[in-house]
C-alpha cells in the first residue's frame, strides 16, 4: 500500500461512527444493485432511444460499450487473481480502520484482492458508452458513477483510490478498442442488424443481459459458487 492510498483511506475513513445515519447511508449505497446497476442500466436503456444522430451508429456504440464494460469486467477478475493479493482497507492492520456503522460484518473479502475495481472497470465502460452518445448524459453518468458507486466503496473500505483508478481506466481503455472501426464493423454492427431483423429475440436477450448487468451477475456468482467456483 502506497502513502498516497493510505491517506485517503485514512482521510475517509475518520468520519466513520460519527453520524450513523450517515454511515448507514453510505453503507445503503455501497450495497444496492438499484442504485449502482439499476440506475446505469437504466440510463444506457434511455442512451438506446436517444433521438439524435444517426440511430445506428449511436446503437452500435452502445453496444460496443456493453460488450466493452463485459471485457473489462472479465480481465479485471483475472487480474485479481493472479496477481499478489491486495488486501482491502477494513482489513489492513496498518490503516487501524473503523467499520462504518451498518456495515456486515461476515464477508468474502479477506480472499478477495482489492486491485482492481471491478465495479469502476464495468461502471465507467457503460458510461462511457452513454458519453458517446450524449456528451452531457455521459459526464452526468461520469459523475454519478464516481460520487454516487466508486466514493462509497472506499468509505466503506472495500478499495483504495488507486483500485478504482485503475478499473475506471480499464474500463475506459476497454470500449476505446470494442468501439473502434474494425471490431465494430466486423462484430458490433453485424448483432445490431441482426437485431433490426429479430426485434423480439434480440430484445429479449439484451434485456436479460442488461439485467444481469444491473444486479452485478448474482445469479451467476451464487450458481457458480454452488458449483464451488470461487466468485
Amino acid at each position: 500500500m502506497n502513502s498516497f492510498d493510505a491517506a485517503i483511506s485514512a482521510s475517509l475513513n475518520s468520519a466513520a461512527q460519527k453520524w450513523p445515519a450517515f454511515d448507514q447511508a453510505v453503507v445503503f449505497l455501497s450495497n444496492s444493485d438499484l442504485v449502482k446497476g439499476g440506475v446505469v442500466m437504466a440510463a444506457v436503456w434511455a442512451a438506446w432511444f436517444y433521438t439524435k444522430g444517426d440511430r445506428e451508429t449511436n446503437r452500435s456504440l452502445l453496444l460496443s460499450a456493453i460488450v466493452a464494460a463485459l471485457f473489462a469486467l472479465f480481465i479485471a477478475r483475472v487480474v485479481a487473481l493472479v496477481t499478489p493479493l491486495r488486501v482491502r482497507p477494513l482489513l489492513n492492520p496498518d490503516l487501524h480502520f473503523r467499520a462504518p456503522i451498518g456495515l456486515p460484518s461476515e464477508t468474502n473479502w479477506t480472499s478477495w484482492s482489492s486491485f482492481p475495481s471491478d465495479h469502476a472497470a464495468l461502471f465507467v465502460a457503460l458510461a462511457t458508452g452513454v458519453w458517446l452518445v450524449s456528451r452531457r448524459a455521459g459526464f452526468t453518468l461520469f459523475a454519478y458513477v464516481a460520487i454516487i458507486i466508486c466514493l462509497p466503496r472506499m468509505y466503506v473500505g472495500i478499495h483504495y483510490l488507486s483500485d478504482i483508478l485503475s478499473g475506471a481506466a480499464l474500463g475506459a481503455l476497454a470500449v476505446a478498442v470494442c468501439v473502434a472501426t474494425p471490431i465494430r464493423t466486423r462484430l458490433i454492427l453485424p448483432i445490431h442488424r441482426w437485431g433490426e431483423r429479430h426485434p423480439a429475440a434480440f430484445y429479449l436477450l439484451l434485456y436479460l443481459l442488461t439485467f444481469q448487468i444491473a444486479t452485478l451477475f448474482w445469479d451467476v456468482r451464487v450458481a457458480l459458487s454452488l458449483c464451488g467456483f470461487s466468485t
